[in-house]
């Protein structure tokens, strides 16, 4: 059975265009709030208290007092006003969809309007720092505070800090339409199943790309270009965000997905006819990263939000939300993840460096592989 590869996403030309063009433009005006966030959390908004408190680190406060904005996608809302309330620093959260922040970043090249970004896909934030987005060179007073395998994902210019790592991309097939026997265990199963299948646009879900770099690292770009030629011609749907791609599965339009395990297992969990599969080999992963702008005009209040997202405390109550966002593994010393999610999983997690290098090319033939 065959299906239509072409998405229904009226804004993702225009995103990925300002993404892969870089291009510069003059003032913006400040973020709004209309981006309607994709969760049950809070409602974005600005939250202050007294004078702003002294970050991790001990440094004193240095910068204008005013409201920092955050860019991004999972736990944004729902961390943002904790912040407020523990540090006194003014801060506003700004819900995107990966490729929507990043295109939004772009386009405030001649006037941003952020201060902090936190969203999955460090190959996307290496290449925001390889020209020159964002603060290096800082590193955090409570940086040994992470695992030894957080730290390993640190850069060497401390670009950027991980704070959690996920699967971007599970096996979950529906049982009804597949038997146990007939499902997909690996990738390369994945890529030669017979029915329809389905995942997330690597140019607007933030965890789609780390998905789709994993496989293109995995076995080469070319050969990897000839396994999705060949799965878009027997049945390959690409969906703008991950919530759509399980509403498919669920339907029967995709009888297998690579899927967000988040999304994944909220659907086993919640008694639908799903089930997960994390191959052995390695599901792809999704490194979550926190980075600070260059022209940022309030560095103390960046630094402290930093710190505060590197805090064993901070990881610990993110895995404690009522949500299956807390399905990641966190990356500070000490802070176990969620038992019902896979305790042994590997991670498939392409070269920051590689995924930043190939973005470009990658994204822009996954676009004209939908056009056509």
């Amino acid at each position: 059975m065959k299906t239509n590869r072409r998405t229904k996403r009226p804004s993702a030309a225009a995103l990925l265009v300002a993404v892969l063009l870089l291009s510069a433009c003059g003032a913006r005006s400040a973020p709004s709030n209309a981006e309607a966030p994709e969760t049950g959390a809070p409602a974005p908004s600005a939250a202050s208290a007294g004078a702003p408190a002294a970050s991790a680190g001990g440094e004193a406060p240095e910068d204008t007092g005013k409201t920092i904005y955050l860019y991004g996608n999972d736990f944004v809302n729902f961390i943002a006003p904790k912040f407020a309330e523990d540090t006194g620093y003014r801060i506003e959260a700004v819900h995107y969809g990966g490729g929507e922040a990043l295109a939004k970043i772009e386009a405030e090249q001649g006037n941003p309007q952020w201060d902090v970004l936190m969203m999955d896909g460090h190959g996307s934030v290496r290449s925001l720092a390889n020209r020159d987005f964002l603060l290096t060179g800082w590193r955090p007073g409570n940086l040994d505070s992470l695992s030894e395998t957080g730290a390993s994902h640190v850069p060497d210019d401390l670009a950027y800090f991980p704070v959690g790592i996920h699967a971007s991309g599970v096996i979950a097939y529906h049982t009804k339409l597949v038997s146990a026997e007939e499902a997909p265990k690996t990738w390369e199963q994945f890529f030669a199943f017979q029915g329809p299948v389905g995942h997330a646009d690597p140019a607007v879900a933030a965890p789609a790309y780390p998905l789709v770099s994993a496989l293109f690292e995995k076995w080469g770009v070319e050969e990897a270009k000839s396994k999705y030629e060949q799965r878009f011609k027997d049945g390959l749907n690409i969906y703008p965000k991950n919530g759509p791609v399980g509403k498919a599965l669920l339907s029967g339009e995709i009888q297998a997905a690579a899927l967000q395990e988040h999304n994944a297992y909220e659907l086993k969990l919640s008694g639908e006819p799903v089930e997960v599969i994390w191959p052995e080999e390695g599901a792809p992963g999704s490194l979550r990263v926190v980075a600070i702008s260059k022209h940022t005009k309030n560095p103390a209040a960046a630094k402290a939000f930093v710190e505060y997202m590197l805090k064993p405390e901070t990881q610990r109550l993110l895995t404690e939300i009522e949500s299956t966002e807390s399905f990641f593994t966190p990356l500070a010393e000490g802070v176990e993840g969620r038992s019902e999610r896979e305790p042994h999983g590997k991670f498939l997690l392409p070269d920051a460096e590689w995924a930043a290098e190939h973005e470009v090319e990658i994204k822009t033939w996954f676009a004209d592989q939908n056009v056509k």
